[in-house]
């Protein structure tokens, strides 16, 4: 029986059918398999996915060569990924996708969390915006409501300031920067705190 990982594939039976693609999913923010309910398809296929006991999403005697994997979660955005099957590693077909949580998500209690709404200049929501902060390789997007969650995870002692401060490019400020389409700007946070909410009070208005 294949292997895949380390994992077999069904290690109590044994599955019929040409293995043409396994999907496995992480949530970005804990590094492991996602919560709440998940749904893996393909765009326009009659076609259904089977789980694994090691998490991997497996489609099997695929007709064609092209598709977009589809996945739509409870409690993650919604991502669609183009994939060419003749692309992936023969004998271990994996696509791997990184979820990345909505600001519903349940994160723990002493997360690091920055929290804002982005709107147009006409103050109506901006959808899948992308919201980063510079120089520290975090990013996410908006809802269809504008809102948007950052996540900064495991900090070390080189990124604070007093043991307390994210460090931005200048001492406590950090530097977030909004695009969308052929728009952007840039925003401010004089100061964000380990373990704390901050809460960006105001729209940021992208113009």
């Amino acid at each position: 029986m294949a292997i895949l990982y380390g994992y077999d594939f069904f290690p109590d039976q044994r599955i019929t059918g040409k293995l043409s693609m396994a999907v496995f999913l992480v949530d970005d923010y804990t590094g492991n398999q996602p919560i709440g309910g998940v749904k893996v398809f393909l765009e326009g296929q009659d076609l259904k996915s089977v789980k694994n006991p090691s998490g991997y999403y497996l489609f099997l005697d695929l007709p064609g060569t092209k598709y977009r994997i589809r996945v739509i979660s409870d409690h993650y955005f919604a991502e669609t990924i183009p994939v060419k099957l003749s692309d992936l590693v023969t004998g271990q077909p994996v696509v791997d996708i990184r979820l990345k949580p909505k600001p519903s998500y349940p994160f723990p209690s002493g997360a690091t969390l920055i929290r804002g709404m982005v709107r147009d200049i006409n103050n109506s929501p901006v959808s899948r915006a992308r919201v980063e902060i510079l120089t520290k390789g975090v990013d996410n997007k908006t809802t269809g409501r504008g809102e948007f969650v950052l996540y900064l995870k495991g900090l070390k002692e080189e990124d604070l300031i007093d043991g307390i401060f994210i460090k931005g490019n200048n001492g406590k400020t950090v530097h977030l920067k909004v695009t969308h389409e052929t728009k952007s700007c840039l925003f401010d946070l004089e100061e964000v705190k380990e373990g704390q909410t901050t809460s960006v009070k105001e729209p940021i208005i992208l113009s």
